[in-house]
């Protein structure tokens, strides 16, 4: 993420005086936008913020809120409009296939909602991720132990890609096919910590992100992360996708160009510093202090704030609430549940599902940047269901024009 701003730095005009910069009320004025939209601008490093001099109230710079402005549209800002009929989400919930996705979280498997997502015949098989002679168990052994997880995502996904001789069928049982082999193969390009407890994704994924076994509560707890976060409209990341479907990529293409987009730190990585927060304010005693340490070294409140959604993200409920199930006498939920409350109290933007993912890498001691494995893994199923839909549509069509500004 973006560091906090300062005054005196960077190209921007420069502005001495602090009574200069704009209110959070005047600048959201100046965009045309609501207060917790500005401050998903700030979370999603779209705008910095100063404090003013009583250390309270954010300040915003004019010239970079003109900047934004001047990008927004019809002057230049990047918009497009893609029909879909796959997802619409809602601050009440992300509505796939005219189901509710929250709701069914909690009642299936995440390959039971990744086939209906991607409206799979009755039957399609799903490969065996648990098993130990695939293609791709051994490519967590074989990569450096420090080996960035994306990195390991990446390269399970080119190994599927290059043992698929299929891999250009574009026919949707084959792009399904595919998708279930890119999801396994992601899944085992991660290193082994402990043996799995049973055969399905999120059974198998547990043993590669956690270091040790846990009960089926924490395990379902993983499976509902999955299915929450499987497919939630056109992100950027599933733009990207089905611009690679648009020219007629293979599935497997598909996914490296959504998991490409899927690493900016802007994206996929969000929940990365929830889980560090929580794990200093659980080593230091101080709730408060790790929240303003994290808003200060930031310049925004980890876990909150979303560009879309304006009053809840119904992703968050749900998997807080399994996490309070998974973990109810565990001291480090209350740890939770007090940043969560006191961030919610001081912080205009809503709580994201980046926290609860956060939350549930830090209960289950798993690393900061497993989030963004469990994120880039699940999302892997929106991406094929937009290239599904993209394969349908003219090819080519997503051809956008440049206006030369230059000398």
């Amino acid at each position: 993420m973006l560091p906090r701003c300062t005054l005196g730095t960077g190209d921007r005009r420069r502005i001495k005086r602090m009574d200069d910069w704009l209110t959070t009320e005047q600048a959201a004025a100046r965009l045309g936008v609501k207060r917790e939209t500005l401050y998903a601008y700030v979370s999603r490093g779209l705008l910095h913020r100063a404090l003013d001099t009583d250390g309270r109230r954010s300040r915003f710079d004019p010239a970079e809120i003109d900047q934004l402005r001047r990008r927004q549209r019809p002057e230049g800002e990047f918009a497009t409009l893609v029909t879909t009929r796959i997802a619409r989400p809602a601050d009440e919930g992300v509505y796939v296939r005219g189901r509710d996705l929250v709701a069914e979280a909690a009642l299936s498997t995440f390959e039971e909602a990744a086939d209906r997502i991607w409206q799979a015949a009755p039957g399609e098989p799903w490969p065996s991720v648990a098993d130990p002679d695939g293609d791709h168990d051994d490519i967590g052994v074989r990569l450096p132990k420090r080996s960035p997880l994306m990195d390991r995502l990446r390269i399970g996904v080119t190994l599927a890609s290059a043992t698929d001789p299929l891999r250009d069928d574009l026919s949707p049982i084959s792009v399904r096919t595919a998708g279930r082999r890119a999801v396994c193969a992601m899944v085992n390009s991660l290193p082994r910590r402990c043996n799995p407890q049973g055969g399905s994704v999120a059974d198998t994924l547990w043993c590669r992100l956690a270091r040790r076994q846990a009960s089926q509560r924490r395990r379902a707890a993983l499976n509902r992360a999955l299915v929450l976060l499987a497919e939630h409209g056109l992100a950027s990341s599933t733009l990207g996708a089905r611009v690679a479907a648009s020219v007629r990529a293979d599935p497997y293409s598909v996914i490296t160009a959504g998991l490409g987009v899927l690493g900016g730190r802007l994206h996929g990585a969000a929940s990365a510093p929830v889980h560090r927060l929580l794990a200093e304010a659980a080593r230091g005693g101080d709730a408060a202090s790790a929240l303003g340490e994290a808003q200060r070294n930031l310049g925004f409140t980890p876990g909150f704030g979303h560009v879309t959604l304006k009053r809840r993200d119904a992703r968050c409920g749900a998997l807080m609430e399994a996490l309070a199930s998974a973990w109810p006498t565990d001291e480090r939920l209350g740890t939770v549940l007090e940043v969560y409350n006191l961030a919610a109290d001081r912080t205009e933007g809503i709580a994201t599902v980046d926290f609860a993912l956060g939350a549930f890498t830090y209960l289950a001691d798993m690393t900061p940047e497993s989030g963004e494995a469990i994120f880039a893994i699940a999302r892997t199923v929106g991406w094929i269901a937009h290239a599904l839909e993209e394969y349908d549509e003219e090819p080519l069509r997503f051809r956008f024009r440049a206006r030369y500004i230059g000398d």
